[in-house]
């Protein structure tokens, strides 16, 4: 009787044990004793810990929502931060310019002396040539180089002094000199070639195809001497950003915008030049890398303003039937933008359309796209695809099993939109002892990540892994996608 007493005291026992022991497989809801939760806010776009209160419709002081009195987060990755900041404030032209050309002086164009506004006179200058005539005396009439000291060498009369001095101002001096060694002297005084009033025109110019000798980046100013006047002269190719050209003027910056002047016909932007100014049409200085679900996948060389909606135009748009706008990603120096493409190319949401770096990567996955990212402590991380279904088990041992230093009573594995997801804590370690019949199985886009330690806060471990996971997903993916530039 005692030993049936015992053993029913037993069964119970480990019922009530099993009963109360954690199951498996369970989803994670971080939380501490002061009921803070982590939570992606969507107007902020940014991971933040909030407090649940039981009565929703409280109001409070702070004027935040009752559901939603934020606390202080973890700190963020930068790309994250940079969105926020994009989104938040946009710079003034003043602040732009100024970040832009540090340390100089800047000069708006609508700050400048219009045409018409100012007398556009010919004076002689170093490195002019002039020709000058005496007539019945050709003997003495030559071409003369304006030396750099100014001054000019005529026969008879020796060096006389010319830069500086308007035509009709040195035809009179000479005259004079001439005066003491022939009768009644008539001269003619030209600038044969105005060397001094060259500017130099550098950046996105074409080479005329016609043109015989070397390259050359300077030209002559002719006419009114306006910049309308010098490009009429000069080939800008298509890809130029006409937006972001300028002129260097000394040590001043001339911010111009080409576009508005040579297509919209803005008058303001036609800056009368000076001899020396070097006018600078810009490259497009950005290159950024489309991936996936676009027209026409591949590097591309774009404006400084080009946000992201004008990448997508360049690669043709997006494939729309196929694309995946939940799972696409904007990758910035291993960062990842929480970008929501659903809402910018659904929705039209502008909020999400922010500027362009230098060296972005835009990746619009495949909806049938069926691969999972295993990271961690596994000997080959790394995409794993699959057709047939695919449980925890079969992924960690497609990547050589686990490390001696894993985890494995804590596998994470985060499923859904990056910006909100699932996530579980899976007991693969009560698995493989055959503890548990439950199989996980994955679903396309996972993320499995097997830790060193055991996980003992939630709250911390999740704010720092939810964004370097997501990095790494579009990460893995360029690198594992077959694509050529």
């Amino acid at each position: 009787m005692k030993k049936h007493t015992i053993l029913i005291f037993l069964c119970i026992f480990a019922v009530i044990v099993s009963a109360c022991a954690h199951p498996v497989i369970r989803e994670i809801s971080p939380q501490d004793k002061k009921g803070m939760q982590l939570k992606w806010d969507q107007e902020t776009h940014k991971w933040v810990f909030k407090i649940e209160t039981p009565d929703r419709k409280a109001p409070r002081e702070s004027g935040l929502p009752s559901f939603a009195q934020a606390v202080p987060a973890p700190p963020l990755k930068k790309g994250t931060d940079r969105l926020i900041e994009l989104q938040k404030r946009v710079l003034t032209k003043e602040e732009y310019l100024r970040a832009r050309f540090k340390g100089k002086e800047i000069v708006l164009p609508e700050d400048l002396p219009k045409n018409g506004e100012i007398e556009v006179k010919y004076r002689i200058g170093i490195d002019d040539i002039l020709n000058i005539y005496i007539w019945k005396h050709e003997d003495l009439s030559r071409d003369v180089p304006v030396r750099s000291d100014g001054n000019v060498s005529l026969p008879l009369i020796g060096d006389i002094h010319a830069a500086g001095l308007e035509i009709p101002e040195f035809r009179a001096i000479i005259e004079k000199k001439y005066d003491e060694y022939i009768e009644n002297p008539q001269i003619t005084v030209t600038c044969k070639v105005p060397n001094s009033l060259q500017v130099s025109i550098v950046g996105a110019v074409e080479k005329p195809e016609t043109y015989i000798g070397p390259a050359t980046d300077t030209y002559i100013l002719r006419g009114d001497r306006t910049l309308l006047s010098i490009l009429s002269v000069v080939s800008i190719k298509p890809n130029a950003d006409l937006e972001e050209s300028y002129i260097i003027r000394g040590d001043k910056i001339i911010p111009v915008n080409l576009k508005a002047l040579l297509e919209d016909g803005d008058t303001s932007q036609n800056v009368i030049l000076h001899p020396q100014d070097t006018l600078v049409i810009s490259e497009p200085l950005k290159e950024i890398i489309l991936l996936g679900e676009v027209k026409s996948p591949g590097r591309y060389k774009t404006n400084r303003k080009s946000t992201v909606l004008d990448a997508l135009s360049r690669a043709g748009g997006v494939n729309s039937k196929d694309a995946n706008l939940y799972m696409a990603y904007l990758a910035r120096d291993n960062d990842i933008l929480p970008i929501n493409f659903k809402r910018l190319l659904a929705y039209g949401n502008m909020s999400q359309n922010i500027l362009l770096n230098d060296g972005d990567v835009i990746y619009i996955p495949n909806n049938n796209e069926n691969k999972v990212f295993v990271v961690g402590e596994v000997n080959v991380a790394g995409v794993r695809y699959f057709t047939d279904p695919m449980d925890l088990m079969e992924a960690i041992s497609s990547c050589g099993g686990f490390r001696a230093t894993a985890n494995r009573s804590q596998v994470v594995v985060v499923r859904g939109d990056p910006q909100k997801p699932e996530v579980y804590a899976v007991n693969v370690l009560e698995m493989m002892k055959g503890g548990s019949s439950e199989r996980f199985y994955l679903e396309r886009g996972d993320t499995v990540y097997i830790a060193r330690t055991a996980i003992a806060d939630w709250n911390v471990f999740l704010s720092q892994l939810l964004p370097t996971l997501t990095s790494t997903r579009v990460i893995q993916t360029i690198l594992s996608d077959r694509w050529t530039p």
